[in-house]
């Protein structure tokens, strides 16, 4: 039975199902993040930033478009995180700016709405880069387009774009010349088809195997050669203002120069009451100390995208040794009587570890940036 239009309900599902579908493989979509720094928070991000949204939509008790349209595009802004997530969170800006005043939606609603999608996100970027989300996103807009005159069944269109999407992230590592030699796609592109990939299967009423793994894709070259990559800005920087002063055009194409000129990977985004900022510099309060100029700060995000290499290398080379069969060295301790009190400590660290057993911490769980223990 073919299948003509979206309603609110169905899109609230759908919507849920793609969140959780990425959320099932975000491990596997870090391992491919080798652009724009090799720091494995890809799937992370994506991951942190839809799941935000999916919290406000599944909040939601009677869905209509307008509702869904604020909590999906509102609730990613807010929750946005790194480079990836700022533009996923833009595609879901877009897509809801073209449905928030339908009733339902069909081919060519939907078709509207993709191409809204990618205008948004180009928008957003600075200085937009082929061979990552954004030519996939373009890719499954194109083929939309091409789509939705010819044939009315979401079913079959949604697949073949599908499809398609699949196609142009095949081709992104022939673009980004860092992909082809580590021999990945682009990650944020891989995160943007498993969304699609989760709202087609429910769609076609399938339940999400959040076990799932993404099947056969390499990763062992990211491992030896990428993650020795040079990071020129070491520290990914997102914050939120909450505008207090005058924020037109001219103020944020002033402001996108001046964080030109500290640093690279620019996403400036004005929304309503706020402006969501996320670049990659080496002194992260230069950045903030303009955005006061404009507002209040809020969710203040800084992370050292060095130290974040060094632990995915760390963590590589203990996999690698493990899989050789290379048994951890560790010293033969006497065993000693239980205590009726023991010390966990999260910390991260070599230095960290060593204050926190000096004052006596029986067992330490290893923590690290983006990852609560």
């Amino acid at each position: 039975m073919a299948i003509n239009t979206i309603d609110a309900a169905m899109l609230k599902k759908c919507f849920l199902a793609g969140a959780a579908n990425l959320e099932a493989k975000k491990e596997i979509i870090n391992e491919l993040n080798v652009f724009p720094v090799p720091d494995g928070d890809t799937g992370t991000n994506m991951t942190m930033t839809i799941l935000s949204a999916a919290k406000e939509v599944s909040n939601i008790a009677s869905p209509n478009f307008e509702n869904l349209s604020k909590a999906i595009s509102g609730g990613s802004l807010r929750g946005a995180r790194g480079n990836s997530g700022v533009i996923l969170s833009q595609l879901f800006r877009g897509f809801t700016k073209e449905i928030k005043s339908v009733t339902v939606i069909d081919a060519p609603v939907l078709a509207r709405a993709f191409q809204k999608a990618t205008e948004t996100a180009y928008k957003a970027v600075m200085k937009p880069k082929e061979g990552t989300i954004l030519t996939v996103a373009k890719g499954l807009s194109d083929k939309m387009n091409e789509l939705a005159c010819e044939n009315g069944d979401l079913e079959e269109i949604l697949g073949q774009v599908l499809e398609h999407g699949r196609y142009v992230l095949s081709q992104t590592p022939e673009m980004l010349p860092v992909l082809k030699e580590a021999g990945v796609v682009d990650s944020g592109g891989q995160g943007l088809i498993e969304v699609l990939s989760g709202i087609y299967d429910c769609l076609l009423g399938k339940e999400i195997d959040l076990t799932a793994a993404l099947g056969t894709t390499t990763t062992a070259k990211v491992e030896a050669d990428t993650t020795q990559a040079d990071i020129k800005y070491g520290y990914c920087t997102e914050f939120i203002i909450n505008i207090e002063k005058k924020f037109d055009n001219g103020d944020e194409l002033n402001f996108k120069a001046y964080l030109e000129s500290i640093g690279d990977s620019i996403v400036v985004v004005a929304d309503d009451e706020i402006v969501k900022v996320h670049v990659h510099t080496n002194d992260p309060g230069l950045a903030m100390q303009r955005g006061l100029t404009y507002g209040s700060l809020t969710t203040i995000i800084i992370e050292n995208m060095k130290l974040e290499r060094d632990e995915k290398i760390s963590a590589l080379k203990e996999k690698e040794m493990q899989s050789a069969g290379i048994p951890e060295e560790k010293e033969e301790k006497p065993a000693e009587p239980p205590k009726e009190m023991g010390f966990i400590s999260v910390s991260i660290g070599e230095g960290i570890n060593e204050i926190f057993k000096g004052l006596g911490v029986d067992y330490i769980i290893e923590g690290g940036q983006t990852m609560n223990p």
